[in-house]
């Protein structure tokens, strides 16, 4: 790396960030699991709607899914300035309306001869699986080169 990099300065200054240095993966995987049941209950909430009125689903999906992509950037650029109290409520709100655009999805799967309910449930249960392999996996490796966070990102990706 060129030595007019500004690369290890920014990874100076990340040590200092709460989620990055020492127990990476005991800060990140809370918010983590919590992302995952804000998603579950936005997922439950749209088959609700698809099964109670399915004429408004495809309208509503459409909303959550443009309200989604702006939270995104929003929350983002929040967070970059490392206002957590305010990135967080955003990325509570992200986590729900993904679970809602999900639903579709999970809707087809359901209702797929050969997938239905115990097709989901395996899906959530290796979802489950990953994660507890990756707090395992990665505090076991090297939180100093950020590596920890990088293989428990990659591990959760697969999942």
């Amino acid at each position: 790396m060129a030595n007019t990099s500004n690369f290890r300065q920014a990874m100076r200054e990340a040590q200092g960030q709460s989620l990055v240095g020492p127990n990476v993966i005991a800060n990140a995987l809370p918010f983590v699991g919590g992302g995952l049941v804000l998603t579950a209950v936005g997922t439950f909430g749209g088959l609700g709607v698809l099964t109670s009125n399915p004429g408004i689903f495809m309208t509503t999906f459409w909303i959550a899914l443009i309200a989604e992509l702006v939270l995104f950037f929003v929350a983002r650029g929040i967070a970059e300035k490392g206002n957590n109290n305010v990135a967080l409520p955003l990325l509570a709100t992200y986590s729900l309306l993904s679970g809602y655009t999900l639903s579709g999805l999970v809707f087809v799967a359901l209702s797929t001869q050969g997938v239905g309910i115990g097709g989901v449930g395996f899906a959530a249960l290796g979802c489950g699986v990953t994660f507890i392999a990756a707090r395992q996996i990665g505090s076991n490796l090297s939180e100093e080169d950020g590596m920890a966070l990088t293989k428990t990102v990659s591990l959760g990706i697969m999942a």
